[in-house]
Parts: structure tokens; C-alpha cells; sequence
């Protein structure tokens, strides 16, 4: 095994058998040239993509971005397999490290992206998400900067998104979480409001947004509902028009986006959900 090019003290690109591979180990690089053979022993990391166009990404990552973050992006996914008892696809170290220079150039410039789903997450990703947050705390050793607990999130959705070992409900879930987001944004847009992820009312929603979802994606469970309950409908609708509102702005995504129906009934209990919110706003 031969070194190609050193990137830095811990990083180098090696060949071997005619193959190009990433090494990742203290001092592998340190005093080494190319055409020199690698000291196998302080190999701690090897990252061997198949395909040219992982290297093509990388190079072109490179020319902008410091091989530091290459290290930290590999120091991270090292601690994350370990803790999860996964392996990840070879495109999140390339991924993952565009992530964290992106991230940090905007923390210093104080530009923050607000993480919709981060409560979601949170709760459906725990140990992935607690992975996040231990990278902001390597984030913080390497470059001295405290990333916000949005990037947490971020970081773990990679995990998700990225790790070979899931099972294929993870993109449902995914998908699920996706449209989640989308109508709490919708009701927050419509209403003028930030919805409190702390509340009970919001809690019933977000319960009540997972069953929706569930019921609207999977063919299975998705059925046209009879509309028994006109009159129920109508009460509703005149007695609370502005959670009536709300409810006709998801009617209307719901439809557009994932072309399915909503029901008098499913309608209902929309509407009486978000008044809730707003109950609990006004109190």
C-alpha cells in the first residue's frame, strides 16, 4: 500500500492493488511523501468508495474545504457506528463534512437555519440524535464554535438517511416526518403563530398528524371515509373559522402534494386539534 497524497498529518489518500483509498490515523501523514508506503499500524480509518464519482465529489470538496473537516467528518462517523452498531454508505463522510463547513461558516457569519422537525427527531430518533449532539461537542474541541442544537438534528437525520443497516421502514419514516413538518408549518403560516413543541395540545396534534400521515400514505389504510357527520361538520366549521382555516390550508397541501382526499370527519378533528392550540395560546 502506497501513499498517493497527504492531506494532512492524519489524512492521507492511499493506493492499493490498483484501488484509491482514504486513511484516517494519528501522525499517518506526518513527514510522509508521496510514493511512500503507508505505515499500516496507525491506520484507524479506511474509507474505499467503488465508484469515480465519489472521488470526483471529494476532490472538488477539497479544493474549498480544509481536510480538518475531513478528519472531524471521519471522527464522527467512527463514534456513530460504534455507538449505533451500524455501517454507513461511503457518501457520508463527503456528505457530512460539506455539512460541517457549511455549518460553521454560517454560525460564525450568525446566520442560523431553524430545524423544523427537531422535536420529531428527537423523539423518533433518540439515539441518533444524541450522536448529534455529541458531534457539536467535536465541533466545538476542533474549531471552537457552538453550533446550535438545530445542527443535532441535522446531523442525525444523516445517520438515518445514510446508514446501510436500517430497515426499509426507516423512509417511511422519513417520508412520515417529512409531511408531519410540512402541516405544522402550514398551521404555524396560516395562524400567525410559533406552536410551544412543550404543550399538551401540541402533543395530541402531532400524535394525531402521525396517525394522518399514516392513514394518508400507506394504500393499505387509506380509504375514502363516508361522510356521516354533515352536521357536526358545519357546527364545527362556524364555530372555530380560524382553526377551520387552518384546516382547509392542509386539506388543500394534502391534496396537491400527496393526492389524496380529507374527509368531513378527518376534518373535524383537525379543526377541533388546532383549536385546541389555540386555546392554549390565548390562555
Amino acid at each position: 500500500m502506497k501513499i498517493i497524497k497527504v492531506f494532512n498529518n492524519n489524512v492521507l489518500l492511499a493506493e492499493k492493488n490498483g484501488h484509491q483509498l482514504i486513511l484516517v490515523g494519528k501522525g499517518i501523514g506526518f513527514q510522509q511523501k508521496s510514493g511512500m508506503p503507508v505505515d499500516r499500524q496507525k491506520i484507524e480509518q479506511v474509507f474505499a468508495p467503488t465508484e469515480n464519482k465519489w472521488f470526483n465529489l471529494f476532490n472538488d470538496l477539497l479544493n474549498d474545504v480544509s481536510p480538518e473537516y475531513l478528519e472531524l467528518a471521519a471522527q464522527i462517523i467512527q463514534l456513530a457506528e460504534k455507538k449505533l452498531h451500524v455501517k454507513f454508505n461511503e457518501y457520508l463522510l463527503i456528505s457530512l463534512m460539506d455539512h460541517l463547513h457549511f455549518a460553521i461558516v454560517r454560525c460564525r457569519q450568525g446566520i442560523e437555519i431553524h430545524n423544523e422537525i427537531l422535536w420529531e427527531i428527537k423523539h423518533y430518533y433518540p439515539a441518533e440524535f444524541q450522536l448529534g449532539q455529541a458531534s457539536l461537542n467535536l465541533v466545538k474541541q476542533r474549531f471552537r464554535v457552538q453550533l446550535p442544537e438545530d445542527e443535532a438534528g441535522f446531523i442525525a437525520l444523516k445517520f438515518v438517511e445514510s446508514n446501510l443497516d436500517h430497515p426499509k421502514d426507516y423512509d417511511d419514516t422519513l417520508k412520515l416526518t417529512k409531511i408531519i413538518a410540512d402541516i405544522i408549518q402550514i398551521v404555524q403560516f396560516q395562524l400567525q403563530v410559533i406552536l410551544d413543541p412543550d404543550s399538551i395540545s401540541y402533543r395530541r396534534f402531532l400524535v394525531h398528524l402521525r396517525f394522518l400521515a399514516e392513514r394518508i400514505t400507506d394504500s393499505s389504510k387509506y380509504v375514502e371515509q363516508k361522510d356521516d357527520d354533515k352536521f357536526l361538520f358545519d357546527h364545527i366549521k362556524q364555530k372555530y373559522p380560524t382553526a377551520y382555516a387552518g384546516t382547509q390550508k392542509v386539506v388543500a397541501f394534502v391534496s396537491t402534494s400527496l393526492h389524496r382526499q380529507l374527509s368531513l370527519n378527518e376534518q373535524i378533528y383537525l379543526t377541533i386539534h388546532i383549536q385546541r392550540i389555540l386555546n392554549d395560546l390565548t390562555k
